[in-house]
């Protein structure tokens, strides 16, 4: 999305995202916040790939906005965050070095697709600071990584070369998600907080067993699961509805 797509965007709107740079970490992370720090944090992360305007409506939202203080990162590799990490604790780590710079507090959190799994780990690792989960199309089930037929040939040296940034490293991501997906197979069991699952029953990008996956291993997390058979993966966009009221009840 360019800059012009995004400020036409807000152009009418009246509220509107303000944009910064983590610099706590040894790697950089762009990201849109909201303006007002005396809200409780509404943490969103994206997926493969992806970025902050993923979520651009959330800004564009005045209830949302009246309820909570609004931050979506580029996660790091993607749009203007600087280099790609695919180790989902590293990236946990990066994203919790970021909430340290908006009034340190109970945080909402939202991981969607391969942000899904990123969300997990840094609830699991920060059980005092995350006050409860929303995981949509979570793609964590290390036996369910699903690939295509083009998956290997767009990783290769040849085409890597004349492919966006972006796109190479969703492929870095892809190829290394089943290895850090099953690292992260002991922390499910850390969760403890309210968590609600949301998994659409036409996904293609996912396996749709998925949400039922991080429903059984959440054994000590209150959990409630949503499963949509009508909808596909871009739960954010077709859902909207629902995940707003969702965070509005909260």
């Amino acid at each position: 999305m360019s800059e012009k797509n995004i400020s036409d965007y807000y152009a009418n709107s009246a509220t509107k995202p303000s944009f910064a740079f983590s610099n706590t970490s040894k790697k950089k992370i762009h990201y849109a916040h909201s303006a007002d720090s005396t809200k409780p944090i509404l943490l969103l992360i994206h997926g493969a790939p992806g970025a902050w305007f993923g979520y651009k409506e959330f800004f564009n939202d005045s209830l949302l906005m009246s309820k909570y203080q609004i931050v979506a990162p580029d996660r790091a590799g993607y749009n203007k965050s600087g280099e790609k990490e695919t180790s989902i604790e590293q990236q946990a780590i990066l994203l919790k070095c970021l909430l340290k710079l908006h009034n340190y507090q109970k945080v909402s959190l939202v991981g969607r697709s391969y942000g899904a799994a990123i969300a997990a780990k840094l609830t699991a690792d920060n059980p005092d600071l995350v006050e409860n989960l929303l995981l949509v199309a979570p793609a964590c089930d290390p036996k369910k990584e699903k690939f295509w037929w083009f998956s290997k040939p767009i990783n290769s040296k040849f085409a890597r070369f004349f492919l966006p940034n972006y796109v190479n490293c969703a492929s870095d991501e892809k190829f290394s998600h089943r290895t850090e997906l099953t690292k992260l197979l002991p922390d499910w069991q850390k969760i403890k907080c309210p968590v609600t699952i949301l998994q659409g029953g036409k996904d293609w990008i996912i396996d749709t067993s998925n949400g039922h996956f991080v429903d059984s291993v959440l054994v000590n997390a209150p959990r409630k699961f949503i499963y949509l058979p009508e909808n596909g993966h871009l739960l954010t966009n077709e859902r909207y509805d629902l995940i707003r009221d969702i965070l509005l009840k909260r």
